[in-house]
């Protein structure tokens, strides 16, 4: 055969040559028809056996025994079960029953329709923040102070938290704190105020405060009490006084654990403001009574600490819905290296356009890291007070029923969706519309300063300088979660108040309640702690648990201070041990400890501590607080002795002079015993102190005075640190006993029977 006749005969057909070129998807279409048809023929023919509908599941789904469960079989086959399972029960009257509708169990019937209800019926008897779901799905929560509040991350986050507190930035939701509201007459408002904190301490009336340019820090005592019956820190912040008249408003921030107790002080002192006004003035005065409440609900605050902070503010609170002297500042700032340079307690009044049209932002730190010189150096310099205040009758975030107006108009998720749908760039931000509200905020700058009530006296630079200062962000309720996923995604890290409390610790300043004891809230975390110490002790088996009692611990659970400064016994809040439990061995121990305590050797000792004591008040306790007291103390600790050696009554007399105490000897020597000082303290070998453990001399290493409130392991320093109170007696055989030295070093005894290890105090921060 030649190679044409080949050619030819293994050249396919046309018709095969045509159907090679077939166009599918035109095919398909022509024929969907007949390609439906047979399917559902194929499908029939399947179905028309004798297999039941869970029987032609696959072998590792089927069970053993069908159930009457048609959602145990797979949606695709539900229909068909469903059919399979009626035309059982028609055909056979037993197995009806198993058909017929299942009434509903109680918790079915019981249960909310949706997720809303049944988060307002879980809050009943606590409170949630708006952030509470979120923080919920990602660390513990905890109920506290009548708020369910985030304390730690489920993941490992100890040295996180420091690295984004030291390199970047870290922020907490402080939305439980308490803000009280007092309105009235400035010289009225000021009047409570004097009477709830020191003499001669700075005071709201100053002009850089009352312009409300600047947030006060404050020490809030019982009226009357004065060193003693300390409550705890405060910040006073004034609203920008938009008219000429003389009513003004001031929001008092407090902890959420003394805000009962400030508000009954305030509403007393209210009372006496508004007879003494009355009396001088007249009853034509005019004058109004003060009105104090709490708009806690009607505000959200976040907490921003770290260096890169105020950059990442400015990339957030960047679309400002007014060119006003707040925006233009927060510009010049945004280049600053460290919050710390910005004075501590700025205020600036902002209005941006709602965070959820520009969400995610992208925070790029290179652009922030060349600062302007020319713009930044004028701010620093002296601070605008016209920052605080926004266009002429706007107040902002103190205007409560605007931003309840704002909050009802403002256009739901679903709304926005839709018009990102709209956008012809899919991804581009919204832009703002007339229709859309704004959200006026505050920024305050926070610091020590803000914790302490007061100026600080000693604070420690050397190793944490920008970690203990950020900004304090506050809006008005409603815009919780906008503002918090902005920050998240932003770059922020978020963090719990267990690490808030440590880094209070990493920069050696006291946090509250934890390191004021004397004052209420320390008495009621403090006994709440050791009840909770205590029944876990008791839960574990004798031979498993540690012997305090052979280790010559005399107080495992809690600081006696009271016993410390000679006082009868501890509150009746704490946890009073019965005569057949610790209590027993630890009355023995106190019988074989031997001689008493140099510190306090004029104190009540010969008191029998095995016959029961009533109960004392905290209030009787004197902590020194404040810039001048802890400079006077630091000037005592350092003075050299004279060829006499005073007695602690003179040794002393500086600080009775500073408190404003004119009494007898006998009343200041009293006062000399029951007062403590923080401090802190810095390991100088190995060893990580315990909280609760006693602070003892060099020389006594038996006989404390004073009592670790928080110690733990620094990393910043490398080695164990904590914050302790001593007494005043006890300091005072601390200079006896180093006298003319600069260093003041002491042992810390461990809680379980571990070397004692040596530490250096100092003046912590006040």
């Amino acid at each position: 055969m030649s190679q044409e006749q080949k050619k030819k005969t293994d050249r396919p057909p046309a018709t095969l040559a045509k159907a090679r070129s077939i166009g599918v998807v035109g095919f398909v279409e022509a024929r969907a028809f007949e390609i439906n048809s047979l399917q559902r023929t194929l499908d029939d023919a399947r179905n028309s056996g004798n297999a039941r509908a869970f029987q032609t599941l696959p072998r590792h789904l089927r069970r053993r025994a069908a159930s009457h469960n048609v959602k145990r079989i797979p949606a695709r086959l539900r229909a068909r079960a469903l059919e399979e399972m009626k035309k059982s029960a028609a055909s056979s009257s037993s197995s009806a029953k198993l058909t017929n509708h299942k009434a509903a169990c109680r918790y079915k019937r019981r249960r909310t329709r949706s997720v809303r209800e049944e988060y307002e019926l879980r809050q009943s008897g606590k409170r949630w923040l708006e952030t509470h779901v979120w923080h919920a799905k990602r660390m513990h929560m905890q109920h506290l102070w009548g708020t369910m509040i985030a304390t730690t991350p489920n993941e490992r986050s100890h040295r996180a938290a420091y690295r984004a507190a030291k390199e970047r930035c870290y922020a907490h939701d402080v939305s439980y704190f308490t803000t009280l509201e007092i309105a009235g007459h400035e010289q009225q408002v000021l009047g409570c105020l004097v009477a709830l904190t020191a003499p001669g301490a700075l005071t709201p009336a100053l002009r850089c405060y009352s312009s409300g340019a600047r947030m006060a820090p404050l020490t809030l005592y019982r009226a009357g009490r004065y060193p003693c019956g300390v409550l705890g820190p405060a910040s006073a912040l004034w609203k920008p006084q938009t008219d000429l008249g003389t009513q003004r408003v001031l929001w008092l921030r407090v902890h959420p654990s003394l805000a009962a107790d400030v508000f009954a002080e305030l509403e007393a002192a209210a009372s006496r403001a508004i007879a003494a006004s009355s009396a001088s003035a007249g009853n034509d005065s005019g004058l109004i009574g003060l009105q104090v409440q709490d708009v806690s609900c009607d505000l959200v605050s976040f907490e921003l600490l770290g260096t890169s902070s105020t950059p990442l503010l400015a990339a957030i609170l960047s679309q400002t819905a007014s060119d006003c002297a707040s925006s233009r500042t927060l510009q010049a700032i945004a280049s600053a290296n460290s919050p710390a340079v910005i004075p501590e307690g700025a205020v600036m009044a902002l209005r941006i356009h709602d965070p959820r049209l520009s969400f995610p932002i992208k925070f790029d730190a290179a652009s922030f890291s060349s600062p302007d010189p020319s713009l930044l150096d004028p701010v620093l310099s002296a601070w605008p007070e016209d920052a605080a205040s926004l266009q002429p009758g706007d107040s902002g975030v103190f205007d409560r029923e605007r931003c309840a107006s704002d909050l009802e108009r403002r256009h739901s998720e679903h709304q926005l969706n839709q018009r990102r749908r709209e956008q012809l760039v899919p991804g581009t931000k919204l832009e703002p519309g007339p229709n859309d509200v704004t959200v006026p905020l505050l920024l305050v700058r926070t610091g020590p300063e803000a914790g302490l009530g007061s100026r600080i006296a000693g604070f420690d630079r050397q190793f944490v300088d920008s970690m203990a200062h950020g900004w304090t962000l506050i809006g008005p309720r409603g815009w919780g979660m906008a503002l918090w996923m902005s920050l998240v995604f932003a770059g922020a890290r978020a963090q719990g108040m267990q690490e808030r409390l440590h880094l209070s610790l990493e920069a050696g300043q006291p946090a509250f309640p934890r390191d004021w004891p004397g004052s209420p809230a320390y008495d009621e975390t403090a006994s709440a702690a050791a009840a909770d110490a205590l029944a876990y002790w008791q839960r574990r088996p004798p031979g498993k648990r540690t012997n305090y009692a052979h280790h010559g611990i005399e107080s495992p659970f809690f600081a006696p201070f009271h016993q410390l400064l000679g006082m009868p016994g501890a509150p009746a809040s704490y946890p009073q041990l019965g005569p057949a439990g610790l209590e027993c061995r630890m009355r023995r121990l106190r019988k074989i400890g031997g001689k008493s305590s140099p510190a306090n050797a004029d104190a009540d000792a010969d008191a029998d501590a095995t016959q029961p004591q009533d109960p004392v008040d905290s209030a009787d306790i004197w902590l020194v607080s404040g810039e001048q007291m802890a400079n006077a103390v630091q000037k005592l600790l350092l003075s050299v002795p004279s060829a006499q050696e005073p007695a602690l009554e003179q040794w002393a007399l500086p600080l009775a002079e500073l408190a404003g105490s004119s009494s007898s000897s006998d009343d200041l020597a009293v006062l000399f015993r029951r007062c403590l000082v923080r401090v802190r303290l810095v390991c100088n070998a190995r060893g990580v102190p315990d909280n609760n453990s006693p602070v003892c001399l060099t020389t006594l290493p038996t006989e404390p005075i004073g009592y670790v409130t928080a110690g733990s392991f620094s990393l910043a320093r490398g080695c164990g640190m904590a914050i302790a109170a001593c007494s005043l007696c006890g300091l005072f055989a601390l200079w006896r006993a180093t006298a003319g030295s600069s260093r003041k070093h002491v042992l810390i005894r461990s809680m379980n029977g571990s070397p004692a290890c040596e530490a250096t105090l100092s003046l912590s921060s006040y």
